[in-house]
């Protein structure tokens, strides 16, 4: 019983501290700030793959906007070639994005015998696919984050798995 009076005025354990300023900041309030500064905006993603494509030195990026069809932070990047991009080619895209911060963390095959790397980064992960399709071939890139320096939906949407939730009456 003395042990635990001690602990409680001690503090130990308890996660807050005393700024220069004596301003207390809790271990919660320094997570959210860690996460905010931590967190990738899609504009970043771009940017990241903007430049891993360039680094391929050859094609064409097309990256559509997202929002516009209710994605806010998800982005897709594709990367026209006129045939199958090379190793090397693929090789100088994935050593810029992991110069950029982006992990492997898996290589896996991908459809019509083309390759697909999962990467990364900050709460946000892309698939990296390099392959030749019926509409052409390219780079294809693939993120999704869960937070992206926009608000979510306070509720998500009611999708073909889930039945939608019954409303609410005031």
């Amino acid at each position: 019983m003395a042990a635990m009076a001690v602990m409680a005025l001690t503090g130990c354990g308890g996660g807050d501290s005393v700024g220069a300023a004596g301003e207390r900041t809790t271990t919660t309030a320094r997570g959210a700030e860690k996460a905010t500064r931590d967190e990738l905006t899609v504009e970043a993603v771009q940017g990241d793959i903007r430049t891993a494509a360039a680094a391929a030195k050859s094609g064409r990026l097309a990256l559509p906007d997202m929002t516009k069809v209710g994605t806010p932070c998800r982005v897709l990047g594709v990367l026209r070639t006129e045939d199958r991009p090379g190793r090397e080619a693929v090789d100088s895209v994935l050593a810029v994005l992991k110069a950029r911060g982006w992990g492997h963390r898996e290589e896996m095959p991908a459809d019509d015998a083309g390759r697909a790397w999962h990467v990364v980064k900050n709460r946000w992960e892309m698939f990296v696919t390099a392959a030749k399709v019926p509409q052409g071939a390219g780079i294809m890139f693939d993120g999704v984050g869960r937070a992206c320096g926009v608000p979510m939906p306070s509720r998500p949407a009611a999708s073909d798995i889930a039945p939608p939730e019954p409303p609410v009456l005031p």
